[in-house]
């Protein structure tokens, strides 16, 4: 797995590429999410477009990213969710309620104008 770090426009797009195990992987997430949280960087979407596999300890380091931003008055929102991991977002009643997807990076950075998060409080 990797993971790169784009600041675009007021959004900070992270994308994984390869499998992603939360097991393993997740520390690196969580890391670098302190480290946005940090610098004043609230607004992250998350690029899944080249994941090519996700267990359900990588959804929870996603989870744990998610509600760690929401109490800083931020958010994660998911771009590009291939297929099959869409399908596990689905099975686990996380998308809608939970995560919000969007078909593109484009979009997804858009919705925040759009939608912007809760102030945390």
């Amino acid at each position: 797995m990797s993971i790169s770090i784009q600041d675009r426009y007021q959004t900070t797009v992270i994308q994984i590429k390869g499998r992603f195990l939360g097991s393993v992987d997740g520390p690196e997430l969580k890391e670098q999410l302190e480290n946005l949280k940090q610098a004043g960087k609230l607004n992250v979407v998350i690029d899944l477009g080249e994941t090519e596999f996700m267990d359900s300890s990588g959804i929870g380091a996603l989870i744990a990213g998610l509600t760690s931003m929401r109490r800083s008055g931020g958010d994660i929102r998911l771009a590009n969710l291939e297929k099959r991991i869409q399908g596990l977002f689905v099975m686990t009643r996380l998308l809608g309620p939970v995560f919000e997807n969007y078909d593109s990076v484009e979009e997804a950075i858009e919705s925040y104008s759009t939608n912007p998060p809760e102030p945390a409080g």
